[in-house]
């Protein structure tokens, strides 16, 4: 017996031209997509701003050694500029080896303990009471070329003991022509002053603000 013919049905799969229809709309929202990405401005190039330092909580632990001191530099003197007015000195525990190195040759930096040999007032360090420093020595590495008008790194070892602060100065002999060419300003060479919390948080003292 001859079965009746089904009746067409819809198929499910879109026809030819709407599939490239679909294909070629993905294809322009893709393509716009990409150049509204590369029309995109460029980065702001890197600031020059250095941001403050946070304030630290707590004392380190370690007290260094000889060997592997706190070691501090021209860019370590107190009160930089970029600063602005919220300097402290670095907390450094009880015992902590230091060591200052500066750049030097014909100009030989020295100890000295003179009345020029000051901390910058701050008022939470006026209550502090001063810590031992006993001065260890120094000691020289060669540096030729690497700054113009100077030929060696001068190192001087310390030991900082006590609670309070501890103030650590050096003057150059003979003062640099151009002392902004090893980073100090304009009478900041002379004398080189290195203020330390022995002790004490920085914290503790910056809330006597």
């Amino acid at each position: 017996m001859n079965r009746p013919s089904s009746p067409n049905r819809p198929s499910s799969r879109p026809s030819m031209p709407r599939r490239a229809a679909a294909l070629a709309a993905a294809l322009l929202c893709g393509a716009h997509l990409a150049g509204t990405a590369q029309a995109a401005p460029p980065p702001p190039p890197p600031s020059s701003y250095k941001p403050v330092p946070p304030t630290v909580a707590r004392v380190p632990a370690d007290t260094g050694t000889r060997n592997h001191p706190y070691l501090f530099t021209q860019q370590h003197r107190d009160n930089l500029w970029w600063w602005n007015g919220a300097w402290l000195p670095q907390s450094v525990p009880s015992g902590a080896h230091v060591r200052i190195q500066l750049p030097g040759g014909p100009v030989q930096w020295k100890p000295y303990t003179g009345p020029d040999c000051r901390t910058p007032r701050v008022p939470g360090l006026r209550r502090l009471s001063p810590a031992r420093v006993q001065y260890l020595g120094r000691s020289q590495l060669p540096n030729a070329d690497r700054i113009d008008g100077y030929s060696n790194l001068q190192n001087f070892d310390y030991t900082v003991d006590g609670t309070g602060l501890a103030r650590i100065c050096l003057r150059p002999d003979p003062a640099p022509t151009h002392p902004e060419d090893i980073g100090l300003g304009n009478g900041a060479a002379d004398p080189y002053v290195l203020s330390l919390l022995v002790g004490v948080p920085q914290l503790g003292v910056s809330s006597q603000r």
